[in-house]
């Protein structure tokens, strides 16, 4: 087989596996507690299959890939936002500054990002080549914050008694493992000036079809009530833990909130 017909069928997979899980999310109702979840597999249902429907080589793709990607950052953002309040719903002003940590540090990835593309781009460059170069260093630096601010948010948790459900475990790791994937492609590109060889764009698209896969099998209703342990604790150092925490969340629910 092919790269590019594997290619292709990876990201039918993608499609279809997202889509059903958008209706699965919907059908169980837990659409309500994920709505950016929810939006972000109803999108990628519909955008995924465009590389195979369309001339990835013509300019209705290419518009539609520039005009699709700001949305698709929006939808990961809220992503990861969503998964902070769901982490720390329990602790609004941790919330709060999670939630502001992400921005300042999705902001200044994509301006480093920016910074590291200058001197790749050339004033004899095709005006659609440097907008393309534009397009793929920010979805870096986006894709790459977001990726590092998960593991340092699960990192931290981990290091307190905070139990976290099945659903919400799988969505931080995969969604880690997606972005760093997305990222990766865009290093390659931007960075080391390499273009992406069939086999390197193939295992990208695996990985993300894979990840879909595990998410429409796994994400159910028993796995919001399933509580993932990180570490067991003994009740006195849990309830010493929680009551720092506590102390943390009132201070910053009154400077932030």
């Amino acid at each position: 087989m092919t790269s590019s017909a594997l290619l292709s069928i990876f990201q039918v997979v993608t499609s279809a596996a997202s889509g059903l899980t958008a209706f699965r999310l919907y059908r169980f109702g837990l659409y309500r507690r994920y709505p950016a979840l929810f939006s972000f597999m109803a999108f990628l249902a519909i955008y995924a299959p465009f590389p195979v429907i369309l001339d990835t080589r013509g300019k209705v793709y290419f518009w539609t890939w520039i005009f699709a990607q700001p949305l698709e950052w929006m939808l990961e953002i809220l992503l990861v936002r969503e998964l902070c309040r769901v982490v720390l719903e329990r602790h609004r002003g941790l919330v709060t500054l999670g939630r502001w940590m992400m921005y300042f540090g999705v902001a200044l990835a994509a301006f480093l990002s920016f910074l590291s593309l200058l001197p790749h781009i050339q004033s004899t460059m095709p005006a659609r080549s440097k907008l393309l170069g534009y397009w793929v260093a920010a979805g870096r630096g986006i894709d790459l914050s977001l990726a590092i601010f998960l593991l340092l948010m699960l990192f931290a948790v981990s290091r307190y008694p905070v139990r976290l459900s099945r659903n919400v475990v799988v969505n931080a790791v995969l969604f880690t493992l997606c972005f760093f994937s997305d990222c990766l492609g865009g290093i390659l590109r931007t960075v080391f000036d390499r273009h992406l060889s069939p086999s390197v764009t193939v295992t990208l698209s695996g990985v993300q079809a894979c990840s879909m896969l595990v998410w429409l099998f796994c994400l159910t209703p028993a796995g919001e009530q399933t509580r993932f342990d990180w570490i067991h604790y003994d009740a006195d150092y849990e309830a010493r833990v929680l009551a720092r925490l506590d102390t943390l969340n009132q201070a910053l629910k009154r400077r932030l909130i």
